[in-house]
Order: C-alpha cells, then sequence, then structure tokens
C-alpha cells in the first residue's frame, strides 16, 4: 500500500465531503437562489456538481492507485493532472479577481492533494 497515494484519495473525498456540505450551504445554494436566467442557474448546478463527482472520483481512483501499484501511474494521473488544473484556477482567480488567496483556501487543499499524490507515483 502507497500511504501517499491512499493520503491523497482520502483528502480528495474530505474535500468534497466539505465540498458538498459546507460549499452547497455557503456558494452552490446562494447561487442558485439569485436573480439568474434559469438556464445559467442549471448550466451553475451542472458544474458543481460535476466539480463533485470529479473529486469523489478522483478520490476513489486515487485510492485505488494505493493498492494496485501496477496500475498506480494509469489510475492517478488524471485526478492529479485535474486537481493541479483545480489549484491553478482558484490560484489565478483568487489572485487576480479577489487580490488575494485567503477567500478561496480550496486551491491550497488542491495543492497538496496533488502534491501527496505525485509524491506517491515517485516513492
Amino acid at each position: 500500500m502507497n500511504i501517499w497515494l491512499l493520503s491523497a484519495g482520502l483528502g480528495a473525498l474530505l474535500l468534497d465531503v466539505i465540498h458538498v456540505t459546507l460549499g452547497g450551504r455557503e456558494i452552490h445554494r446562494p447561487m442558485v437562489a439569485a436573480h439568474w436566467p434559469e438556464p445559467a442557474k442549471a448550466v451553475w448546478s451542472v458544474v458543481w456538481h460535476a466539480a463533485t463527482a470529479v473529486m469523489a472520483f478522483g478520490g476513489a481512483a486515487l485510492i485505488a492507485a494505493a493498492f494496485v501499484p501496477a496500475q498506480a501511474l494509469a489510475l492517478a494521473l488524471l485526478p492529479i493532472a485535474l486537481f493541479l488544473s483545480f489549484t491553478a484556477l482558484f490560484v489565478g482567480y483568487g489572485l487576480s479577481r479577489l487580490g488575494t488567496l485567503r477567500d478561496l483556501p480550496q486551491g491550497l487543499a488542491f495543492a497538496v492533494i496533488s502534491a501527496l499524490g505525485i509524491i506517491g507515483l515517485f516513492a
């Protein structure tokens, strides 16, 4: 068992739970309740739930990679790449639109998960 990949996978699943619970209450529900056109709200919900799925399936793939060393690269590469892209998006938008990273701490969480995964691939 690869503890680094397992930690990355569990971190992704934990972040997903936080996304669904706290994020749902603080971000998703208020956006759906906003005075936007219905198609825009529907797209917002699709994107929100797609992020939920990416974290869940990515976490599961990283956990599987921890237990199947022969397939670790194949299982872990895509989730790590997706989580690195999420890191870049949160950092980029945090700095360019908000001038700080404090308001979008998800970027740090995705960076840590990605780092654990990368370490796990080379451990």
